[in-house]
């Protein structure tokens, strides 16, 4: 059977023992990106298609029809 007293005794003492920890940990800044990098763009270019991508492409498709790729129809 459950002992709910001792479960919330539990809880509030690893709650306490984690402020204690935090303690130590100095303030920082709150920042939202991994890198110091915004707004980063690449410059157009045209896409490179390699030659064997119509060959590997019918590797991994399931079913084709009259050319095309025949897919379930997304809700």
């Amino acid at each position: 059977m459950l002992d709910i007293e001792k479960i919330r005794k539990e809880g509030v003492a690893l709650i306490e023992e984690f402020s204690k920890e935090l303690e130590g940990v100095p303030p920082t800044e709150e920042t939202h990106y991994v890198m110091d990098v915004r707004n980063v763009c690449r410059e157009d270019a045209s896409g490179m298609l390699k030659e064997t991508f119509p060959q590997d492409l019918k590797k991994i498709v399931p079913r084709w029809e009259d050319g095309f790729v025949v897919s379930e129809k997304g809700v």
